[in-house]
């Protein structure tokens, strides 16, 4: 279909020829997800715009206003406590007033996106709902500041809830307050993800492969939009926040990235001394300051304005106050827009250099950054805004701020952060654990670094970590299967431990009652290959085994379990009990013994559902990650592995697979609204991307041509 406006195009011979970019061609493959084809990247945001209307358009405006802090006034009182902290971190005044600060041509993307949103809605009115904020160019970047500023500010809440084992040195706090909320998005569950590299040498085909694997929510703001661009230098593939042009993981013609939670210490809660007299002054150096103060009012649908007063220091905004404290906030990105500057960067960057240089900027939120190329190199980076500290302070807690000792001296460049290149094992993982346990370990040391850029405990890992290197370091000639196999791992941690631990509890009293009754299920377990698959029995029995253990009095030791060592009489009954517990449960809920983990653990949109593998086997997350929430017996996924991409980095080209747990439209009435969750996900399989020039032929779908003014 080509889309344009017969009195526009006669314009356009009255305007000089760079007023018109010209066509965008944006062509959907047969997983829906669109491939641009445009002149410029300009012209590629336009029908990318486009293309996001036209699948999450409810979505995007509400990213939008959760942005601008203006979801109140348009769903009610329920959001004013998210809008005020909009407000107390600036996030509609840093990007209106900072906007026109960046590079011309990331500005021309932004609009031209933003132009191609509009286009759509215009074209589609019926679509469009009543609350629909005017999107304008600055917010992108707001979307994009407010999805980073999740991480600095969960530092600042851990450090507000440490603030009583702090003696700041002055008088008593008194009264407790009530400090404003910092959980400032709707999320489901915490922040995980995988991510792994591995370098040629230790591949079939000599190509280095990377791993991006986030797991977060699979409703809302958090869930990416897929796509293609081949426009100029912007050649990508991979996902991008929701209302933005740019990816935020994915890879180039030459060059990926991936992220996982985890990284430095960015951000700190100082103690303000208040003069009793003058609530609005704060002690500094022996002499008092005045506060800033400012009020801001938000719009209440159904409801009058709610106006508030928010109170700064040099510090930052106070988020508590308690008797003659204050609690401020320091954090260094609330006066800054770079993250989509820096993120601009990375699209656009040919090399390891290129990509280091747009690290450097250090505006992405504490995370573990993990990086391949064509050229054969891995490298990763534990990168944040970090702040140069003082001696003589515990940053982990609130510091006294009424002394010039404990400020800041300045922020540690790119080459002070924790980072590896091409590390001797060949490979390396960051599955939200310590980077000194990478690859097993080495060549991280944590007594290297200041703790806060270190910024995890030593030697932490975690069941995906241990699984993902048990994996890497046993093959050292990964292939294209065994790469998609590790990606999509559910061998549950510990499996094995537990099938002995069995089978000693039973040996020593084989004839007795207890046993008698659930030698079912031992045989169920024994012949469980330890892997949390949809069809497998074993499996359900084990999480219910797991879940039982953990509610007997006394408790199953499973650390003593997972360490191998042989349980007490005592504790080998409790086992055996443990199993009989689930035996009656799996009876209660299902009527039967045997019950597939595919009929119990689920992935499901709308009305229907389909069987999902992996996920938590009751003693760690397998690398197939889904979060759940229980509905009656059955758990239904509703985070983890939210858009996996796995990247094979070869000289003559870049070939990547991907999948998402739903699929690419919110329309229900759309094809790709679950195709991928029925076809993918719920099968265990990744689909080409068909990035490569001429991959795409015989798969496309559909077809629209735009003009990008």
């Amino acid at each position: 279909m080509r889309c344009f406006w017969p009195a526009m195009a006669a314009m356009a011979v009255l305007l000089p020829a760079a007023a018109w970019s010209g066509d965008v061609t944006v062509r959907r493959d047969d997983w829906g997800v669109p491939h641009i084809f445009a002149r410029t990247p300009a012209d590629a945001a336009y029908g990318l715009g486009w293309a996001q209307a036209e699948d999450r358009l409810e979505q995007l405006l509400t990213n939008y206003r959760l942005a601008a802090g203006t979801m109140a006034e348009a769903f009610g009182p329920d959001y004013v406590e998210h809008d005020f902290q909009q407000r107390l971190v600036g996030n509609e005044e840093v990007c209106r007033r900072l906007y026109p600060s960046l590079p011309r041509e990331l500005r021309r993307m932004s609009e031209s996106f933003i132009a191609g949103v509009k286009a759509y809605m215009a074209a589609h009115p019926e679509q469009v709902p009543p609350w629909a904020p005017d999107p304008e160019p600055w917010m992108p970047a707001a979307f994009g500041r407010l999805i980073i500023l999740n991480w600095p500010l969960g530092q600042a809440k851990d450090e507000l809830d440490r603030r009583a084992e702090v003696d700041p040195g002055f008088a008593d706090a008194g009264a407790p307050g009530s400090p404003i909320r910092l959980a400032h998005l709707p999320m489901a569950g915490p922040f995980a993800s995988n991510e792994w590299a591995v370098r040629p040498e230790r591949t079939a085909d000599g190509a280095a492969i990377l791993l991006i694997d986030p797991h977060i929510p699979w409703d809302g703001p958090f869930r990416f939009y897929e796509f293609r661009a081949h426009a100029g230098d912007f050649q990508v593939s991979g996902f991008a926040p929701l209302g933005v042009p740019l990816i935020g993981l994915g890879h180039n013609a030459r060059l990926g990235w991936a992220c996982t939670t985890g990284g430095p210490d960015t951000t700190d809660i100082y103690v303000e001394q208040l003069n009793p007299d003058n609530p609005l002054q704060y002690r500094y150096d022996g002499e008092w300051r005045d506060a800033q103060v400012r009020t801001v009012e938000i719009q209440v649908r159904g409801g009058e304005p709610v106006r508030r007063e928010i109170i700064s220091t040099h510090h930052g905004p106070v988020i508590l106050k308690e008797g003659n404290r204050a609690y401020a906030m320091a954090c260094p990105y609330l006066t800054e827009i770079g993250l989509v500057e820096q993120s601009y960067r990375m699209n656009f960057a040919r090399n390891l250099q290129e990509f280091q240089d747009a690290l450097a900027m250090c505006q992405f939120m504490e995370q573990n950054i993990m990086y391949a190329d064509v050229e054969g190199n891995i490298y990763y980076c534990r990168t944040g805004r970090v702040p140069v500290r003082p001696s003589g302070f515990d940053f982990s807690k609130p510091v006294p701020g009424n002394t010039s000792r404990s400020e800041w001296q300045g922020l540690h460049p790119l080459s002070a952060l924790v980072q590896v290149l091409n590390p001797p094992q060949g490979f390396m993982q960051n599955c939200n654990i310590s980077p000194d346990t990478m690859t097993g370990s080495g060549p991280v040391r944590a007594s290297d670094y200041p703790s806060w850029v270190f910024g995890d405990t030593p030697g932490r890992s975690n069941s995906r970590g241990r699984r993902a290197v048990e994996l890497l370091s046993a093959d050292d000639c990964v292939t294209q299967e065994d790469a998609v196999a590790i990606a999509l791992d559910t061998h549950a941690e510990g499996a094995e431990a537990w099938q002995k631990a069995l089978r000693q509890a039973a040996q020593r009293a084989w004839d007795d009652p207890s046993v008698v009754r659930v030698r079912p299920a031992l045989a169920i377990l024994a012949a469980w290959d330890g892997h949390m698959d949809a069809d497998s029995e074993g499996a359900t029995l084990y999480r219910c085994l797991r879940e039982a253990a953990r509610r007997h009095d006394p408790p199953v030791d499973g650390e003593a379990i997972g360490q191998g060592h042989e349980l007490d009489g005592t504790q080998q009954q409790a086992l055996l009990n443990s199993l009989a517990a689930a035996v009656r449960q799996l009876e209660k809920d299902f009527g039967r013994l045997r019950v597939p983990w595919g009929q119990v653990h689920r992935v499901r949109r709308g009305d229907r559902s389909w069987p999902a593998a992996g996920g938590e086997s009751g003693g760690g997350m397998t690398l197939r990650a889904v979060g759940t929430t229980r509905d009656g017996a059955i758990y239904y996924g509703r985070s983890g592995q939210n858009w996996t991409q796995l990247v094979f980095f070869r000289r003559s080209g870049v070939e990547s697979f991907s999948a998402n747990p739903y699929g690419q439209s919110d329309r229900p009435d759309s094809a790709h609204y679950t195709d991928q969750a029925e076809r993918l996900f719920s099968r265990c399989h990744l689909k080409p991307t068909w990035f490569r020039p001429g991959a795409l032929t015989g798969h496309v779908r559909s077809e629209q041509v735009l003009t990008a003014p």
